[in-house]
């Protein structure tokens, strides 16, 4: 299997090596580390083509070379581009997505988020947390609106489920069959099996192990409603 090129820019010296032996293995080859988005362009016009281009911040800075990233851009359209950030505002979301960002990772993330973030990058997909900035008026905690029918994940508020799919969404990251998912909603399985369709689609992804990947990227886990106690299910019963 060919690993996927990574050129990695981070400005810590620390960071940097450990994410160079994380992203080693049969996955990932990093062909180059830098200190500045600058040094990565220089050895990109000297004929560098990294296929993932993971870009750290440094300390609170929620800024990065637009205007570089976009001349990157230009030399390898294909190359997916990366930032980790240690926040992640509205105004970057909104810069990085001008700027053509395929994901905006916070730096607290786990190494289990950050592998997964990068297979649905790799496989075509958006990754951006959802804060509370780009939430709906009236939203709560929890990420509900107050009548609790709506659920925005996905900054820049490209992505919007019902209360519904949210909780269907929420249930894949158990590994529930679409019976359990009906059994725990109430629903029939025919109206599971409509409404996964629509968080599919909604997500651009192919499965629901695709789905729950998004989810967990996304920190979705953490968003559950009051109502919702869910438990891990049985392995015998988790088959479709």
């Amino acid at each position: 299997m060919e690993r996927i090129q990574v050129m990695l820019v981070d400005p810590h010296p620390l960071s940097r090596e450990g994410l160079t032996l994380l992203l080693h293995g049969e996955t990932y080859n990093v062909i180059s580390a830098t200190t500045t988005l600058d040094a990565a362009y220089d050895e990109i016009e000297l004929g560098l083509r990294p296929a993932l281009l993971l870009l750290v911040l440094e300390g609170s800075r929620e800024e990065f070379e637009s205007a570089t990233l976009l001349h990157i851009r230009g030399i390898v359209p294909e190359c997916k581009v990366v930032v980790i950030a240690n926040s992640v505002s509205s105004s970057l979301l909104t810069r990085a997505v001008d700027a053509g960002v395929n994901a905006c990772l916070l730096g607290d993330m786990s190494t289990e988020v950050l592998t997964h973030s990068l297979q649905l990058v790799m496989l075509g997909q958006r990754v951006f947390p959802a804060p509370a900035s780009v939430l709906p008026s009236g939203a709560d905690d929890n990420g509900q609106s107050a009548a609790g029918d709506r659920y925005n994940i996905e900054a820049p508020g490209l992505i919007s489920m019902s209360g519904r799919e949210g909780e269907i969404l929420r249930t894949l990251l158990y590994g529930y069959s679409n019976k359990m998912i009906a059994r725990e909603l109430n629903i029939s399985e025919a109206t599971v099996k409509v409404h996964l369709k629509t968080v599919l689609r909604k997500l651009n992804v192919r499965n629901r192990t695709q789905a729950a990947i998004w989810a967990m990227a996304n920190d979705f886990s953490e968003r559950k409603s009051a109502s919702m106690s869910l438990s891990a299910p049985n392995r015998s019963e988790a088959s479709n």
